[in-house]
């Protein structure tokens, strides 16, 4: 009778112990990506929010004040959507690190325009073209003793090439970045109208690489 106990225990641990293990391979397995889109808000920035939410998809935005100031109804927009809204700038240009404390008032005076649209400031930046090589270290201590945080990316699709997107390449890029990247996957886009037009085509081909697209979190 004991040797039949002792047989059902170790049987019993033994399935607790393959439970517990495919569980954990399960929630290790998970592949996150954050689709981002920069240079908005645009005339194309409706299109790209309804694509996503067909995907059920999660994005971050990275804005420009002037921008802000001149599609306001696009941005409650994003905000209703409960996308992350980021922070891009006033100049769009190289010049934002010409100086140390450039980069922090372009991002305070962007989020001040932000603050007037909706009623509140966002903590993450992105600098124009990435803050690496581009942004010093003092640019960058002074950006995170404001208590912003600085997002880059590490799959480019480059989609901001030339006028009208190809898309082939797009998709070609956008694959191969994926493969490198792993998860989580922060995934660079602009906010333009052949991107907008290539976007179902992308979200579908990051979901088919197995990704849950998400929302950065703010």
């Amino acid at each position: 009778m004991k040797r039949y106990r002792l047989a059902a225990f170790l049987c019993l641990t033994a399935a607790i112990v393959i439970f517990s293990s495919l569980m954990g391979r399960g929630a290790a397995e998970e592949k996150v990506a954050y689709v981002t889109f920069d240079d908005g808000p645009t005339l194309n920035t409706p299109n790209i929010i309804d694509c996503l939410e067909r995907h059920g998809a999660g994005a971050a935005f990275f804005v420009l004040k002037d921008r802000i100031e001149l599609y306001p109804d696009f941005i409650r927009k994003m905000e209703q959507g409960g996308f992350t809204i980021g922070l891009h700038g006033v100049s769009h240009s190289l010049d934002i690190y010409s100086e140390p404390a450039r980069p922090l008032r372009e991002m305070n005076q962007t989020a001040d325009a932000l603050y007037g649209v909706i009623g509140r400031r966002s903590s993450l930046v992105r600098t124009p073209y990435g803050s690496r090589p581009n942004m010093s270290d003092r640019q960058r201590e002074l950006l995170e003793a404001a208590g912003y945080e600085i997002l880059d990316w590490n799959v480019d699709p480059r989609d901001s090439i030339g006028s009208v997107v190809d898309r082939t390449t797009v998709l070609r890029n956008l694959k191969s970045g994926l493969e490198k990247a792993g998860s989580p996957a922060v995934i660079l886009l602009h906010d333009r109208k052949s991107t907008a037009n290539a976007l179902d085509e992308i979200l579908s081909l990051i979901e088919a690489e197995g990704y849950v697209l998400k929302n950065y979190p703010e």
